[in-house]
């Protein structure tokens, strides 16, 4: 199909044509037009034309037609062509006056007050003299109690803006010490590759680099610099700066900035500013936004102790451990105090919704009732903003602090809030949209974020397994009773948006995420069963819902993942996080499990992760997982093939 022509070009034809036309006045047949034109093109000494294309007769209907001409429509719709800017990342100069150590595993430089500096990849950070800023944490050389500081666990990786670390003495040492191990789950997952630095012949083999432009990346990422207004620092300072322990609500549209404003704001709370705002030992996280959880897997919302700085995104830390006892001298660990599973789909479970918020405000009040000085966090969903669901949360936790990211001319307008006490401040903050291009999608950061917390073997410190879950044995839960075993899974509960048939039930559920909860046993008059292999579930009411079990009644225990179901068994086999492992011991105490599904998902990483990691294990693979070589070597062609399918 011929192709569009400049206009100039149009134009010179077009004058052309018009001076060499005949004097009677009669139109000239398109072969003598073209002929013109290319005549009038090899004279015109302004524009030149190199190709010469075939002119089409002129079509004889309206313009306006777009269904009589998809072939010429069709061209023009083009992917628009990005391009990278170089973005300065720092303020660092990379003076040698300003390197005080420089060896194979630690780097130690001298960094001027105001001035920023930016590292990729995953280092320890100990500040020798002064003291610096780093995602809204002071982190000084002498704390408060007079003992050296700390070493931090930095994790910066290029799927997130680039952290700036800021001078704030007039002489600041810091040090940055490398990390012993590899980097997690690289070797499992593609989506975890790449993300981090990549040493020069300089740096050698350690786990972080100085990066001060973005064209400097080696693998040239869209590496973008951390951006924060000076409103939302001046915000931070007002709540943190706050006489008495006060309740803050971030609330505002998707993608504005409402995850970083409250990272930023709990590192605050946890190191102070001087004499103007002391430190507090701990506070209150109450994380309603399940589709993108700060210290959980996705799919739950849930209130947690936070007493651990954030130095790196969700998915470095996504478990924390469980309340119910904390090791003697360990006061820096994050605790679950409750959290509940929630739909990915909430047309037919807002009521649950509300009651799983009540019950986690609940237990934040008893715990303050305990301590008065915990301040408390709420951080809300974007879908929220538009929703009664904030104005009542609003009314009902009485926030001292409302902050409120102003939403694009495309969204949908927030609802008014009402002011519930005359005390309360209301910030509106500019949003603060993701950079474009991303390196990884919300998609595939929710994969990693799920990943990550099922091969997570300690919280504290964290640490990963790089054992492909295919290679280590599940759990059993059974589900009809035998000689030598009770049945330790009641039924299932389908939270999904549309019914799951009795017959279908075993085909969604394998392969599928569930989440365990602890609750006394359902009478069986509420339960039905598939028709082969008799799995208990909790059957949809009159309305064509299933409902939702009262949340004051539930234990979240953590998150499984269904690898397979038995039926001459009665058993299903479920994987679950490493670093949690420890809270099954509880089902023998009383109390039976309930599996929901609908809250997270499929676990197709976790079939790739056989394929990916097989190059560095040896042995006999297990048989839903096949080696690569086998694969690759079949060469079946004109046959149907076997795959493996996940049903949402």
């Amino acid at each position: 199909m011929p192709g569009k022509r400049k206009r100039s070009e149009n134009m010179t034809a077009r004058i052309a044509v018009s001076k060499v036309a005949p004097a009677n006045g009669k139109p000239l047949s398109a072969i003598a037009a073209a002929r013109l034109r290319a005549e009038a093109a090899a004279k015109s000494t302004t524009i030149p034309e190199t190709t010469q294309e075939p002119v089409s007769a002129p079509s004889i209907l309206p313009l306006e037609s777009s269904e009589s001409e998809p072939e010429e429509s069709e061209p023009e719709e083009q992917e628009p062509i990005v391009i990278q800017r170089d973005l300065k990342l720092c303020s660092w100069k990379n003076d040698a006056q300003d390197i005080l150590s420089d060896t194979v595993t630690e780097l130690t430089v001298n960094l001027k007050k105001h001035l920023t500096i930016a590292l990729i990849g995953r280092f320890d950070l100990k500040v020798l003299r002064g003291a610096v800023n780093i995602n809204g944490a002071n982190i000084g050389a002498v704390t408060r109690e007079g003992q050296k500081a700390k070493t931090y666990r930095v994790f910066v990786p290029a799927t997130h803006p680039i952290t700036k670390i800021r001078g704030l003495d007039g002489t600041n040492h810091v040090q940055f010490l490398s990390c012993k191990e590899a980097p997690p789950l690289a070797k499992l997952s593609p989506l975890f590759r790449d993300i981090w630095n990549v040493p020069s012949d300089v740096e050698k083999d350690r786990s972080f680099s100085i990066i001060t432009h973005s064209s400097s990346d080696p693998l040239q990422r869209p590496l973008t610099p951390e951006q924060t207004p000076e409103e939302h620092l001046r915000a931070i300072e007002t709540i943190s700066s706050s006489p008495s322990p006060c309740t803050t609500l971030i609330a505002g549209p998707a993608s504005t900035g409402k995850s970083t404003f409250a990272r930023r704001l709990t590192n605050r709370y946890l190191t102070g500013l001087g004499k103007n705002a002391l430190p507090v030992p701990a506070l209150c996280y109450l994380d309603l936004d399940a589709a993108k959880p700060e210290y959980t897997p996705p799919g739950q919302i849930s209130l947690i102790v936070v007493r651990a700085l954030n130095l790196g995104p969700g998915f470095t830390h996504p478990l924390t451990r469980v309340a119910g006892g904390k090791a003697k001298g360990d006061v820096d660990v994050n605790e679950t105090v409750r959290a509940h599973p929630i739909p990915a789909d909430l047309a037919n479970y807002e009521d649950y919704f509300r009651q799983c918020i009540e019950d986690l405000f609940l237990a934040c009040k008893t715990l303050q009732a305990g301590d008065p000085s915990l301040p408390l966090v709420i951080n809300t969903p974007g879908s929220m903003h538009t929703s009664r669901i904030l104005a009542d949360l609003v009314s009902r936790a009485k926030p001292h602090h409302i902050v409120r990211f102003t939403y694009p001319v495309t969204s949908q307008p927030p609802l008014p809030l009402p002011l519930p006490t005359p005390h309360t401040t209301t910030h509106t903050l500019p949003p603060v949209p993701p950079s474009t291009p991303q390196l990884r999608t919300p998609s595939h950061l929710s994969t990693m974020h799920t990943q990550s917390a099922f091969h997570t073997t300690s919280t504290s410190p964290q640490t990963w397994s790089p054992t492909p879950l295919s290679a280590l044995p599940p759990y059993t839960f059974h589900y009809t009773p035998t000689l030598t075993h009770a049945p330790s899974l009641s039924a299932l509960l389908p939270l999904t948006p549309h019914p799951i048939p009795s017959s279908s039930i075993i085909h969604a559920l394998n392969g599928a995420l569930i989440h365990l909860l602890l609750t006394s046993p359902p009478s069986p008059s509420t339960l039905q069963y598939t028709p082969k292999s008799q799995i208990p579930f909790f059957p949809p009411d009159a309305t064509g819902v299933v409902p939702a079990l009262d949340p004051r009644g539930c234990r979240l225990l953590c998150v499984g993942l269904v690898v397979g179901v038995e039926p001459g068994e009665g058993a299903v086999r479920v994987f679950v996080p490493r670093g949690v492992e420890g809270v099954l011991e509880e089902l023998g105490r009383g109390g039976m499990v309930v599996g929901v599904l609908g809250c997270g998902g499929v676990g197709e990483w976790a079939v790739l992760e056989g394929v990916d990691g097989e190059g560095d294990r040896e042995g006999e693979m297990p048989v839903w997982v096949q080696r690569r070589g086998v694969v690759e070597g079949m060469g079946y062609l004109n046959c149907v093939r076997r795959v493996r399918k996940f049903i949402v």
